[in-house]
C-alpha cells in the first residue's frame, strides 16, 4: 500500500506535464498568410500572432531554395505584406522579439505558382514601394529604379487608365523605358516634359502653366480633368476628383509614406461608408492600407486632401481633348486656332481646316450646349485666372468682336479657351452665342473683285462706314455671312465678328454651308 501515494504522485505529475505541454503548444506564435495559394505578383498578406504579451518587435526573412530574397531588421509591424516575383516554394521565417535574449522563431512555407493578372483598370492603385518595382529600371545612366524615382510615372499610369486606356505600354515600367530621359539627377522627373511628351503619344493635353486657384481647379474637376502634381516636396501624385461639397480633392498616391513624411499644412482625410470624412495623420490610420516588410514602406492608397492645399501647391492638368470632330476613323481631337458660331478653324490629325462649328463636339463633362462668347466690351475683356491674375504669355485683353469657346458659365465669369490657354473673362464683357445650326452663306474678302492682294479692308463695329474699326481683313480671308443690313454684311472671319461693306465680299458659288 505504501506504493500507492507514489503512483498517485506520478499520475498527477504526468497530468501536469501534459497540461503544460498542451498549453505551450496552444500558445505558440502563429504565422498565417493569405491567399493560401498565391501567384507571382499577388499581394501576400502576413499576420503574426505572438504567443504571449510583451512582444517588442518582429523580424522577417524570406527565402527560396535558390536565394535569400529578404533578411530584415527588427520591425514593429506584426501585419505586413510582400509580392513574390518568381515561382518557388518560399520559406517565410518570423522572429518575434521580447527582449535581448528572449526571442521566438517560426517558419512557414508559402508555395507560389502561376502568375497573377496584370494590375490595370480605372480603379488600379499601384504601390510604388511594394518591392515589385525594385529591379525595374528608370534611368540606367543614373542607376535609378522605378521604385526609387518613379512617382511621376505612377501618377501618369493612374491617369491614363482612368482615361480608359489599356495595354502593356501604359504600365509604369513601360513608361519608364519610354521616358527614361525625363529623369534629372538630384531633381527627379521633369513632370512638365513627361506629360507633354506622353500627351502627344496617348492623345491627352496638358499646359505649361500650373493651376493655382480653387475656382479653376473646381471647373477642371467638373469637366472630368485630372492633375499630376507635386503633392509634397519631391513627390508626385494624381488628383482625379472632387468631393460633393467641393472642399476636398481625391488623391491617388503610389507612395503615401513619402507624402506624410514631407507634407506641410495639408490635412488628409479618409471617407467612411456613410460618406462622412475622418482626418488622418499617418498612412497607418488609413483603412485597408498595406505595409511591405521588404521595403519597410506603405502601399499605394486613395484618400482626400483639402482643395485649398492643392491649389497652393499648383497643379498640372491632364485633359482629354475637350473638342472633337467626327472623322472616317472616328472622333478625333480638334484644337481650335480660332472659333466662330458658324465656322471654326481647327487642327485635326495634324491638318488645319475650316469646318462648320456645328460639326464639332464639346466633350467636357457637365458642359452646357456648345456656345461661344462674343466680346462686346469696347476695350476688350481681360483674360485672367480665377484670382484675377493675367495668364502667362497673354497680357492683352481679348479684343472687341473676338469669339472664344465657352466651357463653363457662372454668374460673374465665363471660363473660355483663348490662344491655346484656358482662363476667365467677366460675363459682363461678352455676349453668349449658341453654335448656329442653320445653313449660311460664305465668301471671301475681296478688293475690286480680287481675292488676293495686300490692301486691307476695314471691319466695323456697326453697319455704317462711320462706325469704329475693330480689325482689318486682307483679300482672300474666308468669311461666314450671318445677315445683311443695307450695304453691309455681318460676317465672321478669323474668329472675329463684325460688319463689312458688301463690295468687299465675293460670294462663293455654293452659298450654303458645307
Amino acid at each position: 500500500m505504501r506504493f500507492l501515494p507514489r503512483i498517485r504522485a506520478g499520475i498527477l505529475f504526468t497530468l501536469f506535464l501534459l497540461i503544460f505541454l498542451c498549453a505551450t503548444a496552444a500558445a505558440e506564435t502563429r504565422v498565417t498568410f493569405a491567399p493560401d495559394n498565391p501567384r507571382v505578383g499577388d499581394y501576400v498578406d502576413v499576420t503574426v500572432t505572438p504567443d504571449r504579451e510583451g512582444a517588442l518587435g518582429v523580424r522577417y526573412t524570406l527565402r527560396t531554395p535558390k536565394e535569400t530574397v529578404f533578411e530584415g531588421k527588427e520591425d514593429s509591424h506584426f501585419s505586413a505584406s510582400f509580392r513574390p516575383r518568381t515561382e518557388a516554394v518560399y520559406t517565410l521565417t518570423v522572429t518575434v522579439v521580447y527582449g535581448k535574449k528572449d526571442e521566438e522563431t517560426v517558419s512557414v512555407t508559402v508555395p507560389v505558382s502561376g502568375t497573377a493578372p496584370r494590375q490595370e483598370g480605372p480603379d488600379v492603385v499601384y504601390s510604388q514601394k511594394d518591392g515589385w518595382w525594385h529591379n525595374k529600371v528608370y534611368s540606367k545612366t543614373y542607376k535609378r529604379s522605378v521604385e526609387k524615382a518613379g512617382c511621376a510615372l505612377f501618377a501618369l499610369s493612374h491617369a491614363l487608365q482612368r482615361m480608359g486606356l489599356e495595354g502593356d505600354d501604359i504600365q509604369p515600367d513601360a513608361l519608364a523605358a519610354k521616358y527614361s530621359k525625363m529623369y534629372i539627377p538630384e531633381r527627379g522627373t521633369d513632370n512638365e516634359r513627361l506629360l507633354t511628351a506622353a500627351g502627344e503619344e496617348f492623345g491627352f493635353q496638358t499646359h505649361t502653366d500650373l493651376v493655382e486657384s480653387e475656382e479653376e481647379l473646381t471647373a477642371w474637376f467638373r469637366m472630368g480633368g485630372y492633375f499630376s502634381f507635386m503633392i509634397a516636396n519631391g513627390h508626385i501624385a494624381l488628383a482625379d476628383g472632387l468631393s460633393e461639397d467641393g472642399r476636398l480633392a481625391h488623391i491617388v498616391d503610389s507612395a503615401p509614406g513619402a507624402t506624410f513624411e514631407r507634407i506641410r499644412n495639408g490635412r488628409a482625410f479618409v471617407q467612411a461608408e456613410d460618406g462622412s470624412f475622418r482626418e488622418v495623420f499617418s498612412p497607418e490610420e488609413m483603412p485597408g492600407i498595406r505595409y511591405f516588410f521588404e521595403t519597410r514602406e506603405w502601399g499605394g492608397m486613395e484618400y482626400w486632401l483639402e482643395l485649398s492645399y492643392c491649389a497652393k501647391q499648383g497643379m498640372r492638368p491632364l485633359r482629354r481633348p475637350w473638342m472633337t470632330m467626327e472623322t472616317e476613323s472616328g472622333p478625333a481631337a480638334a484644337e481650335p486656332e480660332y472659333a466662330g458660331a458658324l465656322v471654326t478653324r481647327v487642327t485635326v490629325n495634324g491638318e488645319e481646316q475650316r469646318v462648320p462649328t456645328r460639326e464639332l463636339s464639346w466633350t467636357t463633362l457637365g458642359a452646357d450646349a456648345p456656345q461661344l462668347a462674343l466680346v462686346t466690351r469696347k476695350k476688350g475683356a481681360s483674360f485672367t485666372d480665377a484670382n484675377g491674375k493675367k495668364k502667362d504669355g497673354i497680357s492683352k485683353p481679348v479684343s472687341y468682336g473676338m469669339m472664344v469657346p465657352v466651357l463653363e458659365v457662372t454668374k460673374e465669369k465665363l471660363y473660355v479657351f483663348y490662344k491655346g490657354v484656358f482662363g476667365y473673362i467677366r460675363a459682363e464683357s461678352a455676349e453668349l452665342l449658341p453654335v448656329e445650326q442653320e445653313a449660311f452663306s460664305t465668301g471671301l474678302v475681296s478688293v475690286n473683285g480680287r481675292t488676293a492682294g495686300t490692301t486691307a479692308v476695314k471691319v466695323r463695329a456697326e453697319a455704317s462706314a462711320k462706325s469704329r474699326m475693330i480689325t482689318e481683313w486682307k483679300p482672300g480671308v474666308p468669311v461666314a455671312l450671318i445677315r445683311q443690313s443695307g450695304e453691309f454684311w455681318l460676317a465672321e472671319g478669323k474668329g472675329i465678328r463684325g460688319w463689312i461693306h458688301e463690295k468687299y465680299v465675293t460670294m462663293d458659288d455654293n452659298t450654303a454651308s458645307e
